[in-house]
């Protein structure tokens, strides 16, 4: 789960995540990418970081250069994700302890605070 939450943290940020869809067209290397949003090649250079550490994309050294694109493998998984999220047939069996869902009462929570529950 933290990978995941790795994954999407880094999307969160929207000079990443402009990064991120110039690089689900083509290939292009950080001088590309920094001339293509107007800033500097080590601000790209640190934005790549992020998102090669959450495994969105990778670099592939071509001629002097390194061109970056997005881990398409990867972007199938999120999609997957996300579908299932829209069908509202997630499996959380993995992510249940961690969230404490069998614990979570949200009526017994509410009645005790006095407040009506929608559930």
């Amino acid at each position: 789960m933290k990978k995941l939450i790795e994954k999407f943290k880094a999307l969160g940020d929207e000079t990443r995540f402009k990064i991120f869809l110039l690089l689900s067209e083509k290939q292009i290397c950080v001088k590309g990418l920094a001339n293509a949003l107007g800033i500097s090649e080590s601000a790209v250079s640190q934005h790549l970081k992020v998102l090669k550490k959450a495994d969105l994309v990778k670099g592939e050294k071509i001629g002097y250069f390194t061109h970056y694109k997005v881990q398409r493998t990867v972007l199938k998984e999120l999609e997957r994700l996300i579908g299932e999220l829209a069908k509202d047939t997630i499996n959380l069996e993995e992510t249940k302890t961690e969230l404490n869902v069998e614990k979570f009462d949200c009526k017994r929570i509410c009645e005790k605070q006095s407040k009506g529950c929608s559930e």
